[in-house]
């Protein structure tokens, strides 16, 4: 678990690669990222991971961090089952303001990530454009509030995790932030699986 200014570039690939080497048949993989992410214009949209001592303008010079790198490296792995939980948004966008300098303040789609749909399931909190809202009223980021939430009230099938989490985040953003910052979860891969 690397939080704030220990989640850098360096413990990040480091962490990733040392759990990853550890990984067995019959494992189950539980990846969590909550923070920032950008599209790349000059890539043609492709979504990279920002880490916390990287300069948004230089996120591609590192290619470990583009979310189809992640991703492939989650689906080689040995294990059976890989869950990820991503919350963050890949609009370029963060409160209002753009993240890439000399991009206008207007959310881009980042372009979409293929993984092995079999093995894997990845929860977003939103769709491409839309926003990864804060809950500062239980002091969370909306989506992860209700992710955990629902964990610790017993949901314990992706379906139902999803299904449960989706319903209240987009709820909640209407309720605290209206339409233009509708949050509406999304779900990519096996939602069968259980946690």
């Amino acid at each position: 678990m690397l939080i704030n200014e220990n989640a850098s570039q360096a413990k990040i690939k480091t962490s990733m690669k040392k759990m990853l080497r550890r990984v067995k048949s019959g494992d189950s993989i539980y990846f969590y990222y909550n923070g920032h992410g950008v599209p790349v214009p000059s890539l043609n949209n492709e979504p990279f991971m920002l880490a916390s001592n990287t300069e948004p303008d230089f996120v591609a010079d590192e290619s470990f961090f583009a979310l189809k790198n992640i991703y492939a490296q989650l689906s080689a792995s040995k294990a059976d089952k890989i869950v990820a939980i991503v919350d963050s948004c890949f609009s370029g966008v963060t409160d209002g303001k753009a993240v890439l300098k000399g991009v206008a303040a207007t959310k881009m789609v980042a372009k979409s990530v293929e993984f092995d749909k079999n093995r894997m399931v990845v929860m977003s909190a939103g769709k491409g454009n839309q926003y990864s809202n804060g809950y500062d009223k239980k002091a969370h980021r909306l989506f992860s509030f209700y992710v955990m939430k629902n964990i610790i009230e017993g949901d314990s099938d992706i379906k139902t995790l999803f299904k449960d989490t989706k319903a209240q985040t987009y709820d909640t953003s209407l309720e605290e932030y209206g339409d233009v910052r509708a949050q509406e979860p999304t779900i990519e891969g096996n939602f069968r699986l259980s946690l």
